[in-house]
């Protein structure tokens, strides 16, 4: 199974063909269709489609801010119930959809069997000849550019919402996003003159890595902080001391207190300026989850809960 860590690690990328986009991307046609332009040219959705089947890593997440429930959800990690994590959960309304797995790539005569009249695979690493095999079974939509797995979240959010017939309603939810963040500044001054690093909850072969990719590290500065990242994502050991004491509050995305544990017990990590000034912030899974995810519905819980334990440490 496709791990988080892995996957944020993966210099993965995907050929771009050079198509032109409407004039008001995911304005409803004469016809009544929708066009999307993506990274291997457009899809026309006939009409807004009822069995959608969502083949990527997070994209089931913005079809369920829509109230658009898929038939099928691929599995993350978590291992939750039925794929969906609990700020999601609520919105399946007692649905109970397939679970597909990108572990062997993907599942493409299963999804055939599902009947879907639109596959969501934005964040399923999908390559053209994939792409096609699936566009054979219904409409597809894969990632917008060059980021076979997680393209930026507004890029993401606002092509499925073109798909799925919800274009302005997309585009309010993401400027819901924007605004708790910014609320979230606002209420917190002093956030202005801290410095953060947002890192993996554990150690990689001794190196500390920072979440990544860059924009899903945004949020902080939407919140007022100051970014501390270092040029590299993968800070090794003789380097660790150097790039986490420049940083006022080191934020771990812990998903467990054994990785929190684990963390404070490695000699280099209990040094730190961070540990004696306890100014460390270690996440739960479900914090950890909500920032992987990077989505409509999992970014509001980030905006709740992270922002009190950053003040705390910098208390």
């Amino acid at each position: 199974m496709w791990s988080r860590r892995g996957l944020f690690a993966m210099a993965a990328g995907a050929a771009v063909v050079t198509a032109c986009a409407p004039e008001q991307p995911g304005t409803v046609a004469d016809d009544g269709s929708v066009t999307v332009a993506h990274a291997f040219g457009e899809t026309r959705i006939p009409a807004p489609p009822t069995r959608v089947v969502s083949a990527g890593l997070t994209d089931a997440d913005d079809l369920l801010a829509l109230g658009v429930v898929p038939v099928a959800v691929t599995d993350w990690f978590g291992n939750e119930p039925f794929g969906v994590w609990p700020w999601a959960q609520p919105r399946l309304g007692g649905a109970q959809p397939v679970v597909l797995s990108l572990a062997d790539g993907v599942q493409v005569d299963q999804i055939a069997g599902l009947r879907p009249d639109l596959i969501v695979a934005t964040d399923a690493g999908l390559d053209e000849q994939t792409y096609r095999r699936l566009a054979e079974i219904a409409p597809t939509l894969p990632q917008s550019g060059s980021a076979a797995f997680f393209e930026p979240w507004r890029d993401q959010a606002t092509a499925i919402g073109q798909a799925v017939f919800r274009r302005d309603d997309m585009a309010a939810l993401i400027s819901g996003v924007e605004a708790r963040f910014t609320q979230v500044k606002e209420a917190n001054p002093q956030f202005s003159d801290a410095s953060v690093l947002l890192l993996d909850g554990r150690l990689t072969r001794g190196a500390v890595r920072v979440t990544g990719p860059p924009w899903r590290r945004e949020f902080l500065t939407q919140m007022g902080l100051t970014l501390a990242d270092p040029a590299e994502p993968l800070i090794p050991r003789d380097r660790i001391t150097e790039v986490l004491d420049s940083a006022d509050v080191l934020i771990w995305t812990t998903e467990s207190p054994e990785e929190q544990g684990a963390l404070l017990a490695d000699p280099v990590i209990a040094a730190l300026s961070a540990t004696s000034r306890q100014r460390h912030v270690f996440t739960d899974k479900e914090l950890a989850g909500a920032i992987a995810y990077a989505s409509t519905l999992s970014w509001p819980v980030v905006a709740d809960r992270l922002p009190p334990m950053i003040a705390a440490a910098l208390n």
